[in-house]
């Protein structure tokens, strides 16, 4: 297990005393995807929220959050510090893509010059201390999805041909197949793109189910 460098672990202590009145960020990265941003933020006190804000309207669509323990808390920190450290040894992104809808924001509230403001294409070709870090969050991302009360719900829907439902995207789509072993085929409105939903995993897709069929 990685070491907690001695300066950081004195911050994470100052943090922990003050985290019930005013939690900070550690580490924030906004992934922007046509009209929708998806936000995941990591705060001192080790709570993991997950939001995602339609920017044509600009409202929230949906939040999610988790509580880490502690340790596991200070296991990441460990982590991103070290590797924020890193990112100054080289250029973060050693390719030059850009991608015309989608962009990743990342801020680092910890390491040399913190806060420390990152943007680059989500396609990018990206140095390893950078990847590992892009690794975490998508971790924490993953562990909110899997915390959240939607899951529950999802798990009883049973899906039907022309069942409406909105997906983390911010889109909207009907059920268009459902198979035998349990895979559910969606169709975007709009777009008429499909996409495959595994069965046991329509929380890490869909966010919510508008209307069901008739």
């Amino acid at each position: 297990m990685r070491r907690i460098p001695v300066i950081l672990l004195a911050g994470l202590l100052f943090a922990t005393t003050v985290a019930a009145q005013a939690p900070i960020p550690v580490v924030e990265r906004i992934t922007a995807r046509r009209t929708l941003n998806i936000r995941v933020t990591l705060f001192s006190n080790g709570m993991v929220v997950l939001t995602g804000r339609d920017t044509e309207s600009d409202t929230q669509v949906f939040m999610r959050q988790t509580l880490l323990d502690h340790g596991d808390l200070m296991v990441y920190i460990s982590m991103l510090e070290e590797d924020a450290t890193a990112l100054d040894i080289d250029e973060p992104v050693s390719s030059d893509v850009a991608t015309s809808e989608s962009e990743v924001t990342l801020v680092l509230h910890v390491g040399p010059d913190a806060p420390r403001l990152l943007r680059f294409s989500p396609v990018a070709t990206m140095t390893m201390p950078l990847a590992r870090i892009m690794g975490v969050l998508d971790d924490l991302h993953q562990q909110v999805l899997a915390a959240s009360p939607s899951e529950e719900t999802l798990r009883d829907w049973v899906p039907r041909r022309g069942d409406r439902v909105q997906l983390l995207t911010g889109e909207y789509a009907q059920v268009r197949e459902i198979w035998e072993e349990g895979l559910v085929v969606l169709e975007c409105e709009g777009t008429y793109l499909r996409v495959m939903v595994l069965p046991g995993r329509a929380d890490e897709v869909i966010l919510r189910v508008v209307e069901t069929a008739r």
